[in-house]
C-alpha cells in the first residue's frame, strides 16, 4: 500500500522512508503542507499519511483542516507525528481530523501495528466506496428499465416462450428458437420492429462498439450459456432516443442501456428453460464495457456465428455461447474469484444455516469466510462451484480479462 511522509526534516523523512520500504510499503515524500495537500489531490494518491505537526507555512493540523474540506475521492488515514505531550495539544490535532496521534520517539513496532490498523481502514473505506458506486449504478440502470417497459407498447403484451420439446441436439436453446425468442422479447419493449439478417459474408466485428454480457447457468444439464450483446456507439444513440423518445443523456452510460435490453433477453431465455422445468441459475447481473477490439478482444470461439439483428434500420449482434460446465467440488483453498456457488453452503445437515446460499459469486469476503468455516471445522466438506468461462472473466475484470 502507498504511504505520504510529510516532514519538513530531511534526515526524518530518509529513515521512515528507508524503514517502511523495509516493511514492503510503497513511499511517497515532501516536505511541507502544501506539498502535501496537492499530492494528495492526483489520481493516484496515497491512502495513508504519516503527517509531522511542526513544519513551515502549513502546520499539521492545518493540513488536515484542508484535506477535511477537500471532496477526495478517497479520504486519507492520517497518522500524526508530534513531539507534543500535552493532552489538550493532542485533542486539536484530532478534532482538525487526524486518524491517530504517535509521539515522538516513538516504538517502530508501535508505528506498524498502527500501520496495520490503518490499512484495514483504508480497506474498508475502498470497498465501501465500491459498494456505493455500485448501488447508484444500479439506481441508474433500475430507472433506466422503468422507462423502457413505459416506453414499450402498451398494446402488444409479448406471448409467453413456448416450450420446445427436445430435439436429441446438444443445444440447450436451438438457433431458431434462440431467434425467436430475441426477436419476441426486443419488439414487446419497443425495440422492433426486428429482423433476424442472415448475410452471405458475415460482417467483421465491431471495431469500436458498446458490449454487454450476462449468463445463464442450467444446473442438471451442466451448460453454461454466455450472452454479449453489441452495438456501434451512434446506434446505442439511435435506439435510446427511438425507444425513449428522447436524446442520450451525457449522464446515461450508453452501455447501461445495452446490459438492460440484454436483461430484458435473457430473461425471455430463462423463462423458456423454465418452463422446459430446467434448473437455472443468473447469478450475474447484466454488464456493459466500451469496447475497443484493437486493446481487448472478448474471447470468443472462432466457430460461434453471432445473430445478426436489424431493429429499424438499427444493426446490433447477439452472440450466444454454451458449454459444458462440470460443477466441481473444491477445497476452501481451492476457490477463486467468481466461481458460482452451485448449492448453499454448508449443507442442511452440517449447519442449518447457510454461510452462503446457491448462485452466489465468490469475492474475497465470501472465500475467506468459507475458508475459516473449513479451518473451524474438523471434516471438511466439498465446495460444489461452476468455475467461470473466460467470458465471464473478460467483463468482470472490465475487459481486460
Amino acid at each position: 500500500m502507498k504511504i505520504l511522509v510529510v516532514d519538513d526534516d530531511r534526515i526524518a523523512r530518509k529513515v521512515l522512508r528507508a524503514f517502511l520500504e523495509d516493511a514492503h510499503y510503497q513511499v511517497q515524500t515532501v516536505d511541507d503542507g502544501k506539498q502535501a495537500i496537492e499530492a494528495l489531490a492526483a489520481e493516484d494518491a496515497a491512502p495513508i499519511v504519516i503527517l509531522d505537526w511542526v513544519m513551515p507555512g502549513m502546520s499539521g493540523p492545518e493540513v488536515c483542516t484542508r484535506l477535511r474540506q477537500s471532496r477526495l475521492r478517497i479520504r486519507p488515514y492520517v497518522l500524526m507525528l508530534s513531539a507534543k505531550t500535552d493532552k489538550n495539544e493532542i485533542v486539536a490535532g484530532l478534532d482538525a481530523g487526524a486518524d491517530d496521534f504517535l509521539s515522538k520517539p516513538f516504538n517502530l513496532a508501535e508505528l506498524l501495528a498502527r500501520l496495520r490498523v490503518a490499512e484495514r481502514m483504508v480497506e474498508y473505506e475502498i470497498d465501501l466506496s465500491k459498494k456505493v458506486a455500485e448501488f447508484e449504478c444500479l439506481v441508474q440502470r433500475h430507472q433506466l428499465l422503468g422507462e423502457l417497459i413505459a416506453a414499450s407498447p402498451q398494446n402488444a403484451p409479448g406471448q409467453a416462450p413456448t416450450t420446445a420439446s427436445t430435439d436429441g441436439t446438444h443445444e440447450l436453446i436451438p438457433a431458431e428458437k434462440l431467434a425467436s425468442l430475441v426477436t419476441g422479447a426486443l419488439e414487446q419493449f419497443g425495440l422492433g420492429p426486428v429482423v433476424i439478417e442472415q448475410p452471405d459474408t458475415p460482417p467483421p466485428p465491431y471495431r469500436i462498439a458498446y458490449a454487454a454480457w450476462t449468463a445463464i447457468i442450467s444446473v442438471e444439464e451442466q451448460i453454461w450459456i454466455d450472452l454479449m450483446i453489441e452495438a456501434e456507439p451512434a446506434t446505442v444513440a439511435q435506439l435510446i432516443e427511438k425507444t425513449l423518445h428522447c436524446r442520450a443523456k451525457a449522464t446515461l452510460p450508453k452501455q447501461s442501456f445495452l446490459a438492460e435490453a440484454l436483461t430484458i433477453i435473457s430473461s425471455a431465455l430463462r423463462t423458456e428453460l423454465c418452463q422446459r422445468t430446467c434448473d437455472t441459475l443468473m447469478p450475474f447481473l447484466s454488464q456493459g464495457i466500451y469496447l475497443e477490439r484493437h486493446i481487448a478482444r472478448p474471447p470468443i470461439p472462432e466457430d460461434i456465428k453471432p445473430l445478426h439483428l436489424d431493429l429499424g434500420g438499427h444493426r446490433i449482434r447477439l452472440t450466444a455461447i454454451e458449454q459444458h460446465t462440470p460443477q466441481r467440488r473444491k477445497a476452501s483453498n481451492q476457490l477463486r474469484l467468481l466461481d458460482v456457488l452451485a448449492a448453499a453452503y454448508p449443507p442442511p445437515h452440517v449447519n442449518e444455516i447457510p454461510l452462503l446460499n446457491r448462485g452466489a459469486i465468490l469475492n474475497d469476503r465470501y472465500i475467506e469466510k468459507l475458508t475459516t468455516f473449513a479451518e473451524a471445522t474438523s471434516e471438511q466438506h466439498p465446495i460444489p462451484v461452476f468455475v467461470p468461462t473466460p467470458l465471464a472473466v473478460f467483463f468482470n475484470h472490465g475487459g481486460t480479462g
